[in-house]
């Protein structure tokens, strides 16, 4: 698949706007003690694990103060260097004007959950052409009552989204749901007899509609299947330089965040398996130091020679699993404190007792659901959850602070 291709808005009825991933039962599978930024909590009332509406409250909230910084309504079509600079154009929607201004510097902060990737399998695109509707990408997904009428449904994929959404199908509309699995899901996900694993893709037979395994299996009369299979890495309106190629990673950057070539230029909130927020904002105080000339960098050859150093296929480039995350956020963290010490925005510094909780993250949020699910209630605390018997830390654990 092509990370270029171009977005276009949804049309429905006289409604026009751009998919999100963010789907209906959606909530958060980070703590709120985790995802707050520094000295800026969640409403108290706000449970353990909030929903996406109340962490879009609390974003909006957080950023109160700042609006007369921000251009909505807004796209940038293209950012293109000149001279020592940079030259961005947007589009406003309600105008329909084209603007383009000089930057001293640019920080792409887009996120990397909008060009859908749906892996090629033998006979899908038959398959796809003979029944359109059937075939669609979690980016699609919004509730299960859209596949009240398929008699069978397969999810493939079983990482967050794959994992939560085949749960979704099975405990509300009451079903058996097929899950397609390449490997073991290291994220939190709720359990239920009514979600069948499979093994990986094989092929598509359109003319029976009929889906094989890699190990000789099948499931007749497929009604939907429904591709958790990520999303590829894009930033279209930059093509010089072209940081993106397969769409698997985001190329020559310093620390995951830095253009070594060129470090004007940042990409913020690029690594997988973190806690995005607090990354971010761990990423977000390094950089500006950066910029403000308090923290100096290496040289740009050996900001190359570190970024090709990182270990990892180029899909797995970017990921930063527990205690990773922990020690590359304090690293970051480190530094800009060693610059400016108390002065400025601090982000939050890791501490044993959150790295417990972040160790632990898969077995609470999973007792977390099954609380839900059984009391119908939303636990606002981990200590809920131990008074009433569904989670306890290991009383020997390692933590990576």
């Amino acid at each position: 698949m092509d990370p270029y291709r171009v977005i276009e808005k949804r049309k429905v009825d006289t409604s026009e706007f751009y998919e999100s991933p963010v789907y209906k039962f959606l909530d958060a599978n980070v703590p709120k003690t985790l995802m707050a930024y520094n000295n800026y909590p969640f409403p108290k009332d706000t449970p353990l694990f909030p929903t996406h509406s109340q962490i879009l409250d609390y974003i909006v909230d957080y950023s109160k103060g700042i609006e007369d910084r921000v251009k909505f309504n807004t796209s940038v079509t293209k950012v293109t260097p000149v001279d020592d600079k940079w030259a961005v154009t947007s589009h406003d929607s309600v105008s329909d004007q084209l603007e383009t201004n000089i930057y001293d510097a640019v920080c792409i902060a887009v996120g990397h959950y909008e060009q859908p990737f749906i892996p090629d399998v033998e006979g899908l695109a038959q398959w796809h052409e003979k029944f359109p509707t059937s075939i669609l990408h979690s980016k699609s997904y919004d509730e299960p009552l859209q596949f009240k009428n398929s008699r069978n449904i397969l999810v493939v994929g079983n990482s967050a989204s794959g994992a939560d959404i085949a749960y979704q199908l099975a405990t509300k509309l009451n079903k058996v749901i097929y899950k397609s699995i390449r490997s073991q899901n290291v994220l939190p996900a709720g359990q239920s007899d009514l979600v069948h694993d499979v093994p990986d893709l094989a092929k598509f037979d359109s003319e029976t509609k009929t889906v094989h395994f890699k190990d000789g299996s099948f499931i007749e009369d497929v009604d939907s299947v429904i591709f958790c299979t990520g999303y590829l890495k894009s930033i279209p309106f930059l093509e010089n330089p072209k940081l993106v190629t397969t769409g698997q990673k985001v190329n020559d950057l310093y620390n995951h965040l830095l253009y070594t070539k060129n470090p004007t230029l940042a990409v913020i909130g690029l690594p997988r398996f973190v806690l995005p927020t607090r990354l971010s904002e761990s990423q977000g105080c390094w950089l500006a130091r950066v910029w403000a000339g308090e923290i100096a960098l290496p040289s740009a050859e050996e900001m190359q020679k570190a970024c090709d150093s990182l270990e990892g296929h180029e899909r797995t480039h970017h990921d930063l699993m527990y205690p990773k995350d922990v020690e590359y956020s304090n690293m970051l963290n480190a530094q800009a404190r060693e610059a400016t010490g108390d002065r400025g925005y601090q982000a939050v510094e890791w501490d044993d007792e959150q790295c417990k909780v972040r160790a632990n993250i898969k077995p609470l949020k999973e007792a977390y659901i099954k609380h839900f699910a059984e009391t119908g209630k939303r636990a606002q605390s981990i200590e809920e959850l131990e008074k009433d018997g569904y989670f306890s830390f290991p009383k020997e654990q390692e933590v990576s602070a």
